[in-house]
């Protein structure tokens, strides 16, 4: 039994058409689909959010308190979807899809800030309507919930539209 290890040819050559060839896939691939997919997620989570919206009821508080904190909760999907979009975009350094992300992710910290000052509004409404405790403390858990969501989503796509501009900045 032989004890040299056996060797892997990259490529080969016309004299050596029995060597293995190892092809490779472009180095931007993995980052190329990683943008596709989020693009696909962003899609998806935006038109869940719009969805959720329609048909508008501004003034009435219960459907004002109850779209916002669904827009907080299934928030998630298109955030990812936007960040793996912003990810894709600064790593193969296309700074106009950089640019569009951050954008996206300022205009999105915006919409959630007016929806938080909406739920802020609505939530003495929300809790003179309730009186069994039960009831209560299910209502005052949600409330928890959604201002920490309404703090920390505005901020991080604030952050995340920043690192987005520089990236479009480094693409030039």
């Amino acid at each position: 039994m032989s004890t040299a290890a056996q060797r892997l040819v990259i490529g080969g050559t016309a004299a050596d058409t029995r060597a293995p060839k190892l092809v490779l896939p472009p180095a931007d691939l993995g980052w190329s689909l990683l943008g596709w997919a989020g693009l696909v997620f962003l899609v998806i989570g935006l038109l869940d959010q719009a969805l959720g919206w329609f048909p508008l009821h501004f003034g009435n508080p219960e459907w004002e308190f109850g779209t916002v904190t669904r827009t907080l909760d299934t928030l998630p999907i298109a955030v990812l979807g936007l960040a793996m979009t912003l990810a894709s975009a600064a790593q193969r350094r296309v700074p106009w899809t950089a640019r569009a992300a951050a954008a996206l992710c300022w205009l999105l910290a915006a919409v959630l800030l007016a929806g938080l000052v909406v739920f802020l509004l609505d939530v003495p409404v929300a809790l003179k309507s309730v009186t069994q405790p039960a009831v209560r403390s299910g209502l005052e858990r949600a409330i928890v919930k959604a201002l920490v969501q309404g703090v920390l989503y505005p901020t991080v796509l604030a952050a995340i539209g920043w690192q987005g501009l520089r990236a479009a900045r480094r693409a030039r």
